[in-house]
C-alpha cells in the first residue's frame, strides 16, 4: 500500500514525520508532504524537498486541491493531519465510489483522534485508521455499519482474500441485508479457514445453495446456471492451458479464450496464468496474450507433461508433433499444481484451449 501523509502546521509536521518513519518501519511506501509556510532562513530549507532522517518530507507549493487530484492517482492511502474538514474540503471534487477512491483518514495533530473518511472497507481506511491510531496514540473512530454492529462485511473477506467481486450493487445489497439481520446463503469452491461468520448460512452442497430464495453469495470461478441473484466472489486460481498454430496472433488468442470461457461460464477474472509446452515458449501472440492480460507464462517440457498422472484427451498427431498427446489439458493441469481440469480440450481456428484451478484456502479469521 502506497501511502501519503499530509501536514499543515509545525506540530502536524512532527506527527506526520513520526506517522511515516513508523509506517516506513512497517514495509509501506510512504511520502511525507507539509503544506505550510516555511522560514527559509531561519530553518535552511529548500524549495522543492528536503531530506530528513526518516523520511524524506516534501513541501508542497502548489494549491492543497491540485496536490490532492494528483494524490488521488499516485497513491492507495492518503492521511491528513489536521481538521476532518480540510480533508473533507480537498477531496470533494475528485470522488468517484468505494471501489476507486483511495482510503482517506484523518488525524489532528494533538494525535487525539484517527478518523477513516473515505473507502472505510474496499479501499482500506479503517484498517489505515486503526493503524493510524495505534502507531500514534490516538483513538479510531470507525463509523461504517458492519463495523459498528460487529458484523460480517463481504467487500472485505473479498479484498483480504483477493477475491473479485462480480457485482458492486449486489455487494451493497448484500452488506444492507447483513445490517438488517438476514442470514445470507454462502457456498464455496475453494475450502474455507477459520470461523464462519453467523450472518452466513454454510452450504457444502452447491444444489441445495441453489434452491435457496433471495440473495446468495459464492465463491467460485464459474457461474451457476440457473436463475437467482448470486453475488460472486472470484479467485485468481485458473490456469488456461494453451496450444496453437504457429504465428497465430494475440487477438485471435483472446477472442477465442474468452469465447471458450464464457461458453463454460468461465470468469476471465478468475485467471492468473497461461501455460504451454516448451516448443511454444517464443510464440509471439502467447507471450503477448499473457502479457496483455496481465498474467504468468509458463511452459513445461513434453517429459515433464507427459509425465502428469491423470486422464486426458489424445491426439495422435500433437504426439507425433510435440511428444505428447495433449498439451493444453496437461499444461493446465500442471499451471495449477496438479488442480481440477475445469474446462477440458476446447479446439477450433488452430487454438486448444483448457483450463484448471488450484486450490486456494479463503481465511476469516485474519
Amino acid at each position: 500500500m502506497r501511502l501519503a501523509v499530509i501536514s499543515f502546521t509545525e506540530r502536524g509536521g512532527r506527527l506526520n514525520r513520526l506517522l511515516c518513519e513508523k509506517f516506513g518501519q512497517l514495509g509501506y511506501d510512504v511520502d511525507g508532504f507539509e503544506k505550510r509556510a516555511l522560514e527559509k532562513e531561519k530553518s535552511g530549507r529548500k524549495e522543492g524537498c528536503q531530506e530528513t532522517e526518516i523520511p524524506r518530507t516534501i513541501y508542497v507549493a502548489e494549491s492543497l486541491q491540485e496536490w490532492t487530484g494528483k494524490a488521488f492517482t499516485e497513491y492507495d492511502g492518503l492521511v491528513f493531519v489536521g481538521a476532518c474538514g480540510i480533508a473533507v474540503r480537498a477531496i470533494a471534487p475528485f470522488l468517484k465510489d468505494k471501489f476507486q477512491d483511495p482510503a482517506v483518514v484523518a488525524i489532528d495533530e494533538g494525535a487525539g483522534f484517527a478518523v477513516p473518511l473515505l473507502s472505510g472497507h474496499v479501499g482500506g481506511a479503517n484498517d489505515l485508521g486503526r493503524l493510524t491510531a495505534r502507531l500514534s496514540g490516538a483513538v479510531p473512530v470507525i463509523s461504517t455499519a458492519t463495523d459498528v454492529n460487529g458484523l460480517f462485511a463481504v467487500d472485505v473477506f473479498a479484498k483480504k482474500n483477493r477475491l473479485f467481486l462480480s457485482d458492486r450493487e449486489l455487494a451493497k445489497k448484500c452488506s444492507a441485508g447483513i445490517v438488517a439481520g438476514k442470514k445470507i446463503p454462502f457456498y464455496s469452491s475453494q475450502p474455507i479457514c477459520g470461523k464462519l461468520p453467523k450472518e452466513l448460512a454454510f452450504f457444502e452442497e452447491k444444489d441445495g445453495f441453489l434452491r435457496q430464495p433471495g440473495l446468495k453469495v459464492a465463491v467460485s470461478e464459474q457461474r451457476f446456471p440457473g436463475k437467482g441473484e448470486i453475488l460472486y466472489l472470484v479467485p485468481r486460481t485458473v490456469t488456461a492451458g494453451m496450444g496453437c498454430r504457429r504465428g497465430i496472433r494475440q487477438g485471435q488468442l483472446l477472442i477465442r479464450v474468452k469465447e471458450v470461457f464464457s461458453a463454460a461460464g468461465i470468469f476471465m477474472e478468475s485467471l492468473e496464468q497461461v501455460a504451454t509446452i516448451e516448443k511454444k515458449k517464443e510464440e509471439e501472440g502467447l507471450k503477448k496474450l499473457a502479457e496483455g492480460l496481465s498474467v504468468a507464462f509458463l511452459w513445461y517440457t513434453g517429459e515433464e507433461l507427459g509425465r502428469l498422472p491423470g486422464a486426458f484427451s489424445h491426439s495422435g498427431f500433437v504426439e507425433k508433433t510435440v511428444g505428447v498427446d495433449c498439451v493444453c489439458e496437461r499444461a493446465a493441469v500442471m499451471g495449477s499444481k496438479g488442480g481440477t481440469l475445469l474446462l477440458s480440450k476446447q479446439a477450433g481456428a488452430g487454438i486448444t484451449v483448457a483450463a484448471a484451478k488450484r486450490k486456494q484456502k479463503l481465511h476469516f479469521d485474519w
